[in-house]
């Protein structure tokens, strides 16, 4: 089938999605589907526009037990593995981005997943233009790719079929963000795991950040420091507008990765070994982590930090279960009678 060049207003983005139809830009389909003994088929015809935009693929799946789903490219006269296995063993609904650049296209072709199993895995593909962003970062960090129509930001590395690079830690002066284990680790309810990390010297500022995976919204890990509870944990809520977002008649869950950060409070932070505990919420199936990362400032009279002689830099998980102390009961909340509103939609009852 020759090239087809479309207009620039056909370039819009397309969406499918398992449980309810979604009109398509004429780039875009048909879309077929199959399933045979033990293997499902999902594949959508592409035709590229003019120019050199890339086409950025985001997948929501159901990822199973034991088994593969890779995505195919299928252009002119030969066929292209962009990830040989979606799964990444992080949660039952997971969300993955790819870049496919214009030499990888070649021309209209099809996008092919094939998911071991019975039963269809897929259950949304969104599929966006898009055009690299040359962001400011500095010299020791990937820049970033702007891809989502949103403006959310992903890393270069996470869209590559072959996985990501393992991170490591960056040294800032006197500050400095370590890795205390790239992941990924799993946590099941009722079953922490402990992450034990060595200091010569006492920071003065400290912060804990992760990626997670298998948290419902609205549901937030447990941190513990040195035996005292982490009282904000805040976790990233995308808007409802992500990919990442699945509906049902039960109520709707996320899939993907998604950012945990917490302030630790000055002095929990100690000369010696330290230990970091994560509790999942007793619901559910357990979470994902990964990119655990503790980062550290030390004031101008504080010591340089070192890596403990005793321990090689980062950090050692565990399985340890660790039985916390009760927390002071939450104070009363205050009742506020009359709210405000500007929005008909909401309808509060105005003060």
């Amino acid at each position: 089938m020759p090239a087809q060049s479309l207009p620039p207003e056909d370039a819009s983005g397309a969406v499918w999605d398992a449980a309810a139809p979604c009109l398509s830009p004429t780039w875009f389909g048909p879309v077929q589907t199959a399933s045979g003994a033990n293997m499902t088929v999902w594949r959508a015809a592409i035709r590229p526009p003019a120019g050199q935009s890339r086409l950025a693929v985001t997948l929501l799946f159901e990822e199973s037990q034991g088994g593969f789903a890779r995505l195919i490219w299928l252009g002119p006269g030969r066929a292209v593995t962009i990830c040989g296995n979606l799964y990444e063993g992080a949660a039952p609904l997971h969300l993955r981005t790819l870049l496919l650049d214009r030499e990888t296209l070649a021309g209209p072709g099809q996008l092919v997943l094939e998911a071991t199993g019975t039963r269809p895995v897929l259950a949304r593909a969104e599929l966006f233009w898009v055009e690299p962003l040359v962001l400011a970062a500095p010299g020791d960090r990937a820049p970033g790719l702007y891809l989502a129509p949103s403006g959310r930001i992903f890393p270069a590395d996470e869209l590559r079929g072959e996985g990501r690079r393992a991170p490591s830690d960056e040294k800032k002066g006197r500050m400095i963000d370590a890795v205390l284990d790239a992941g990924p680790v799993k946590i099941q309810p009722r079953t922490p795991v402990r992450f034990v990390a060595p200091f010569t010297g006492s920071p003065s500022h400290a912060r804990i950040e992760a990626q997670v995976a298998g948290l419902a919204p609205g549901e937030e890990p447990s941190l513990w420091v040195n035996g005292r509870p982490i009282a904000a944990v805040s976790v990233e809520l995308p808007g409802l507008e992500d990919a990442g977002y699945r509906w049902t008649a039960d109520g709707f869950s996320y899939g993907g990765w998604r950012t945990v950060t917490a302030m630790v409070p000055s002095g929990w932070i100690t000369a010696g070994e330290n230990q970091i505990d994560w509790h999942c919420p007793d619901a559910g199936a357990g979470i994902t982590v990964r990119n655990i990362r503790l980062q550290v400032a030390y004031d101008a009279a504080g010591s340089v930090w070192r890596p403990a002689p005793t321990a090689p830099p980062g950090v050692a998980a565990s399985s340890a279960v660790f039985a916390p102390v009760p927390s002071a009961p939450p104070a009363a909340p205050r009742l506020r009678l009359g709210l405000s509103s500007s929005s008909a939609t909401v309808g509060l009852r105005p003060e």
